[in-house]
C-alpha cells in the first residue's frame, strides 16, 4: 500500500466538502475546516501535504487564510491550491500573490483536480527530498566528525603499536565497532526518511494487534535500555486489532522508545500502554526525563528539529521525524505532552480494524 498523501479541505459549503470527499478518498487522507480560522488552528496538528483553499468564505477570506499560512515558515512545503468558481485572471493573480501554488475553479472537473493534486504532491516530494539531502550534507560533517575520530584513533593505534595487548586490543575494536554502528545508524535513518518521503517505501498493511507489536519493539530496544539504566516497562495493554505494516509499527514505536530511554535518568523506567477506546488504539509512552520547552513543541515531530545543525545530537530529531510519517501513513496521529522536569508523554492514535468489536480486554503487562 503506497503512503498515502494528506489532504486538508477548507470550504464552508457543506456541498463542495462532500463533492471533494467523494473524488478524493479513494486516493488520500482528507482532513476538512469550515474556515479559514479553523484551517489555521488545524492545520499545525494534522499537518497536511496539501491544502485546498475556498476563497470566498464568510470571517477570512482564502486570501487572507493563504498569506497566513505562507507567513509560517514550518508550513513552507506545503502545497496550496485555491478554489473558487470564478475564472478572472485577476482573482488568480491574487491568489498567487497571496502564495498558492495554483487554482481550480467550480464545478469541479475530476480528472483536471486530480491530476493537480498529484503534480503538487510530487513537487512538494521532490523539494523535501532535496532540501533534505542539502540539510543532511551540513549535518553529516558535524555528526561524522566524533565516531570518525574514535574509528581512525582506535585504528592507528592497532596498527602502529605492535605491543597492544589482547584485553587493549579487544577495547580498541569496541571502540572502532561502536563508531560504525553510530554512523550506520545515522545513514539508515536518513535514507528511510528520504524515502518516506518521497513514497517509494509502500506499507503492507495486515490486521495485527497492537499489543504484539509493542512486545515487538520492546524486545528489539531490550539491549539499548539497559545499557542506559532505564527499564522498559508495559503496563495496560488492551487487545486492540489495527491495520498496519508490522515491522513499520515497530520501527515507529521503537524511535519513540529510543527517545524516551535517550532521554531518561539512570535508574528510571518508560511506561508503555495501550488503551481501546471511542473506536481507535491509543499508544502511550512516557518517561520522567528533563522534558521539553513548550516553544519547541511544534517542531518536535520535523525532520531535524533542532536549532541548527550545530546544535544536533546523535541523529535526534530523526526518529521522531520517522515515526510521525509511519502513523500518519496508516491513518494515525502522534502527539506529545510535556513540561520541563515533569517528562514527557507520547501519544499514537491509530483507527481499529474493521473486524474489532466489543470491550476492551486487557491483555496484561510485561515486567
Amino acid at each position: 500500500m503506497p503512503t498515502r498523501s494528506k489532504i486538508l479541505i477548507v470550504d464552508d459549503n457543506p456541498r463542495n466538502l462532500k463533492i471533494l470527499r467523494t473524488i478524493l478518498t479513494r486516493h488520500y487522507l482528507l482532513e476538512s475546516a469550515g474556515s479559514g480560522e479553523d484551517a489555521l488552528s488545524l492545520i499545525s496538528e494534522t499537518k497536511p501535504d496539501l491544502v485546498l483553499l475556498d476563497i470566498m468564505m464568510p470571517g477570512m477570506d482564502g486570501y487572507e487564510t493563504c498569506r497566513r499560512l505562507r507567513a509560517d515558515p514550518r508550513l513552507r512545503w506545503i502545497k496550496i491550491i485555491m478554489v473558487s468558481a470564478k475564472a478572472m485572471v485577476s482573482e488568480r493573480l491574487q491568489g498567487y500573490e497571496a502564495g498558492a501554488d495554483d487554482y481550480v475553479t467550480k464545478p469541479f472537473d475530476e480528472e483536471e483536480l486530480l491530476a493537480k493534486v498529484r503534480v503538487h504532491l510530487r513537487m512538494k516530494s521532490i523539494e523535501e527530498v532535496d532540501e533534505l539531502k542539502t540539510t543532511f550534507l551540513g549535518l553529516l560533517q558535524h555528526e561524522t566528525r566524533t565516531p570518525l575520530t574514535g574509528i581512525l584513533g582506535a585504528a592507528d593505534l592497532l596498527l602502529d603499536d605492535g605491543h597492544v595487548d589482547t584485553a587493549e586490543r579487544k577495547e580498541l575494536a569496541g571502540m572502532i565497532h561502536s563508531s560504525a554502528a553510530r554512523l550506520h545508524d545515522l545513514l539508515a535513518k536518513v535514507v528511510t526518511l528520504a524515502e518516506l518521503k518521497s513514497g517509494t517505501r509502500d506499507f503492507e498493511p495486515t490486521s495485527v494487534d497492537l499489543p504484539m507489536v509493542v512486545r515487538d519493539a520492546v524486545a528489539e530496544i531490550g539491549g539499548e535500555a539497559a545499557g542506559n539504566g532505564v527499564t522498559v516497562h508495559c503496563g495496560r495493554l488492551d487487545a486492540a486489532p489495527v491495520l498496519v505494516d508490522r515491522a513499520w509499527m515497530t520501527t515507529a514505536i521503537r524511535a519513540l522508545l529510543d527517545n524516551a530511554i535517550r532521554f531518561s535518568p539512570r535508574d528510571t523506567s518508560v511506561m508503555v500502554e495501550v488503551l481501546r477506546r471511542d473506536g481507535r488504539a491509543r499508544l502511550t509512552v512516557a518517561d520522567r526525563g528533563r522534558g521539553i520547552p513548550a516553544e519547541f513543541l511544534p517542531r518536535l515531530f520535523d525532520e531535524f528539529a533542532v536549532p541548527d545543525a550545530a546544535h544536533h545530537h546523535e541523529g535526534a530529531g530523526l526518529g521522531l521525524a520517522i515515526a510521525r510519517r509511519i502513523v500518519e501513513g496508516h491513518g494515525g496521529r502522534i502527539a506529545v505532552e510535556s513540561k520541563p522536569g515533569a517528562g514527557s508523554t507520547f501519544t499514537v492514535d491509530l483507527p481499529l480494524a474493521p473486524e474489532a468489536h466489543g470491550a476492551a480486554q486487557p491483555t496484561g503487562g510485561l515486567p
